[in-house]
């Protein structure tokens, strides 16, 4: 009888923890940005889009001339690209329909850099 009653005992004050703990808040699932284009300045303030591919390349576009020698990587909000074998590269977040953080080079420059989303033309 003593048994049972503490293995009860131990079984509500379990239960009872159970019900008190703190709920995780979920994270919101952020989208990729695979397949998008955006828009933003170069680091001497020229307009320059960048499309992002799936396969982690992308194609940047500036003063009239496009580029692909440039790459990706997007884990959760943060995003990393670099562009001509690593000579500019950029860490930073995504909100919504934007993407800011810091550039450098390997000149040793360093700036903020910020892009929003432009909708495709279909």
């Amino acid at each position: 009888m003593t048994r049972c009653l503490l293995t009860a005992l131990a079984l509500l004050v379990t239960a009872a923890s159970v019900v008190a703990a703190p709920q995780l808040k979920t994270e919101k699932k952020v989208p990729s940005i695979a397949g998008t284009s955006w828009a933003g300045q170069t680091a001497e303030g020229q307009p320059m889009t960048i499309d992002f591919a799936a396969d982690g390349t992308m194609t940047v576009s500036y003063n009239g001339n496009s580029f692909n020698r440039a790459s990706w990587k997007q884990d959760g909000d943060k995003i990393y690209w670099e562009m001509n074998d690593r000579y500019c590269e950029f860490t930073g977040k995504l909100v919504g329909d934007t993407i800011s953080g810091g550039s450098h080079n390997v000149k040793g420059r360093t700036w903020e850099t910020k892009m929003t989303r432009v909708a495709k033309d279909p």
